[in-house]
């Protein structure tokens, strides 16, 4: 009676645990790079990374993030991604401007405005080619340039925003997220 007792608690108790290791949180690696944070989140067979940067306008609750990610889509073709997002409240008829080291202004058309501000997605790998040589024209910036700029129009003050930020790290940083993904 005892061993049946026995192999009912291991039995139990190893049901609990394959049950604990089905629901255990995702693992999560953070690592900084200078301004940039690489990020991974691992839940089971899923591995979704990205690099990141929030600048925020000193002395202000006016936050602007820069992020950079590689997925596989539906058709498992590499996509490679740059979203940037800005605070709401601009004039969406005036595209974002980027400069990188003072060279040559890039602009870019708005996506979408959400909940979390205003969106711009450039992507490698979706077909479209003009997308994708803007896409390589702002990474090789980032990735080779210093000092980033980047520009919106105020909807209310019709004043630009322009807010700078250091590219230091973003290469390092990439290069380990192109490196595991």
């Amino acid at each position: 009676m005892s061993k049946i007792l026995f192999t009912i608690i291991i039995l139990f108790f190893g049901f609990k645990v394959a049950i604990a290791d089905e629901k255990s949180p995702p693992k999560v690696t953070t690592q900084q790079y200078d301004n940039w944070t690489y990020q991974c989140v691992e839940n089971g067979k899923n591995k979704n990374c990205e690099v990141s940067q929030t600048i925020r306008i000193q002395n202000t609750n006016i936050n602007f993030s820069v992020t950079y990610s590689k997925f596989l889509n539906e058709k498992k073709k590499e996509i490679s991604l740059i979203t940037i997002i800005s605070p709401l409240g601009i004039d969406l008829k005036r595209s974002l401007s980027l400069r990188v080291d003072n060279e040559e202004t890039i602009e870019i058309p708005w996506s979408s405005c959400e909940q979390i501000g205003c969106l711009v997605f450039l992507t490698k790998g979706s077909g479209n080619s003009e997308m994708d040589n803007i896409y390589e024209k702002v990474y090789k910036n980032f990735i080779s340039g210093n000092q980033l700029e980047i520009e919106v129009l105020g909807y209310a003050s019709r004043q630009p925003l322009v807010i700078q930020s250091n590219l230091k790290g973003f290469k390092q940083a990439t290069d380990k997220l192109n490196s595991e993904n």
